[in-house]
């Protein structure tokens, strides 16, 4: 089979939904060939193999946190990606096309309705059923502009509605989102799934805890930070590492400075893979007390190094922690629950050693790159054959 796939990011280190499209073409790749439409990002590495050929567009990329393209931005990709991907479905007899999110869904759409050729997008999450004030707040955040506020949540309704055979999302809970949110086509409920890679065996500090992703608002880093506060006065050697960086950094680092926990919080931006995963090694439980997600990719990250995580007590993060078997459930706006959790484990390193061992087998069982790359390869058969 043919597959375009059409992404503005096409990361392999950042960048849950760009990440988790990368897997897909090396799964891909194995028995298929893959061409990918994509904007090229500075500073990016991209993946070799004879069977993907990557096919770069304007505009050239800067990655600014996690931040989305301008509006310019994504018309000019949406605008040159059906201009190229006319070329390569006719010079390469694509056979299907499958896009990931906002502009490459509008391309994707057009391409489909001037080829004739099935189309499936990729649906990560529904921002707008995450809270009432949802992009109020995101529009409070530092570099975010006016225009973005205005145009993104109506994008977000009209991309449910353009010409697609079905929609592919990542997990139960933005499969309800999206039929809350009137889409009418078949959905398909694939998880995601992470690169394996091999165990650092490193001896976890038991005092120290590690948050790895953007810095936005919804991530609601706040309650954990609170938590350490509460911990310091009776256990000082608590420490927490942030990795990551995005439009809330300064208002996390004002928190960190007003309460006087230099010593005990650490901002250390963007790291390659090795020393994310090395800083993973290293630490207690990752922390994700995220307050919206499609999936949370960096839980499978740390399921990896045999790593046990804290979550928000709200799907989808519930559904793939278990309480007390491969992490914690917890109430995100409680940083009292937060602190008693983390001072616990900091205490009986052995119960997250336990948790985490836990952890990497729901990981080789539930979320392999194998069953995505099954339930993928059996969406595609399907549509094809309904195409026919």
């Amino acid at each position: 089979m043919n597959v375009l796939l059409l992404s503005q990011f096409f990361s392999t280190t950042r960048g849950g939904g760009e990440y988790v499209f990368s897997i897909i073409a090396k799964k891909l790749a194995e028995d298929n060939k893959v061409f990918v439409i994509t904007n090229k990002i500075e500073g990016e590495n991209y993946i070799k193999h004879k069977n993907i050929q990557v096919i770069f567009v304007p505009p050239v990329l800067q990655y600014r946190g996690g931040l989305p393209p301008g509006f310019s931005d994504n018309i000019r990709y949406t605008i040159n990606a059906v201009r190229q991907g006319l070329k390569t479905i006719k010079n390469e007899k694509i056979d299907i096309i499958h896009s990931n999110n906002f502009a490459p869904a509008l391309a994707g759409s057009i391409l489909s309705s001037l080829t004739s050729k099935p189309h499936i997008t990729t649906v990560h999450d529904i921002f707008s059923l995450c809270g009432k004030n949802y992009w109020k707040q995101w529009g409070k955040q530092s570099d975010i502009s006016r225009l973005n506020v205005l145009v993104a949540p109506l994008f977000e309704k009209l991309s449910i509605k353009l010409r697609y055979s079905c929609i592919h999302t990542v997990s139960e809970a933005t499969r309800d989102d999206l039929i809350k949110f009137g889409a009418k086509k078949p959905i398909h409920v694939i998880h995601n799934a992470v690169d394996m890679t091999p165990q650092n065996n490193i001896p976890p500090n038991p005092f120290q805890f590690v948050y790895i992703g953007r810095l936005v608002f919804y991530k609601n880093l706040e309650v954990v930070i609170k938590a350490i506060d509460i911990i310091k006065n009776t256990e000082p050697k608590i420490k927490l590492t942030i990795i990551g960086s995005g439009p809330h950094k300064q208002t996390l680092q004002k928190m960190v400075q007003d309460l006087k926990l230099e010593k005990n919080i650490q901002f250390k931006g963007y790291v390659d893979a090795d020393e994310k995963i090395k800083t993973l090694s290293e630490s207690n439980a990752l922390v994700f007390p995220s307050l919206c997600e499609g999936f949370g990719l960096v839980i499978l990250e740390s399921f990896d190094q045999s790593r046990p995580v804290l979550v928000s007590d709200l799907r989808p993060m519930s559904d793939i922690v278990s309480h007390k078997q491969n992490g914690l459930v917890i109430d995100p706006h409680d940083e009292n629950l937060w602190a008693e959790h983390m001072l616990h484990l900091s205490k009986n390193p052995s119960e997250s050693s336990e948790m985490g061992r836990s952890g990497n087998h729901v990981l080789q069982t539930k979320y392999s790159q194998d069953t995505l790359y099954k339930k993928i390869m059996e969406m595609y058969q399907t549509v094809v054959k309904t195409r026919d």
